[in-house]
């Protein structure tokens, strides 16, 4: 067992699936963060190309992750995945709102980037997790 499949010692099992979200929520974001960085920075792109790249790229990462590791889920992946993008471009809307706010408040895309972050994933979690990922009934 991986440590991503060990919640943490004396957590309430109620709040297992929010760590691991949560914990691959960070990675995923690492891999946004990075990645709209490297675009937006490096090769000189618009703020909505590098967020365009780097949040579809994440959200496949987190969704694959999260299916297998945190709500072991491996029936209906299509239609999972086709409601996860639902919820991710609801994120990418808050996400690109934050962004835009940010940098008209004279903060950057790069603030306004990481200032996204905590809103999107309240968002998600609550989605993802009664909607996404929840057991189909037998």
């Amino acid at each position: 067992m991986s440590n991503i499949d060990t919640p943490a010692a004396g957590l309430p099992p109620r709040y297992h699936h929010l760590l691991r979200y949560l914990l691959i929520g960070g990675m995923a974001s690492a891999i946004d963060v990075l990645l709209f960085m490297l675009l937006f920075n490096v090769f000189g792109t618009s703020t909505l190309l590098a967020h365009s790249v780097s949040v579809p790229v994440s959200v496949l990462v987190s969704f694959f992750v999260n299916a297998r590791h945190n709500f072991r889920t491996d029936d209906h992946m299509a239609l999972r995945l086709l409601s996860f993008v639902t919820v991710c471009a609801l994120g990418y809307l808050v996400g690109f709102g934050v962004i835009n706010a940010a940098t008209q408040m004279g903060l950057g895309a790069n603030v306004g980037k990481i200032l996204s972050l905590p809103a999107v994933f309240v968002v998600q979690f609550v989605l993802n997790s009664r909607i996404t990922f929840r057991k189909a009934a037998a």
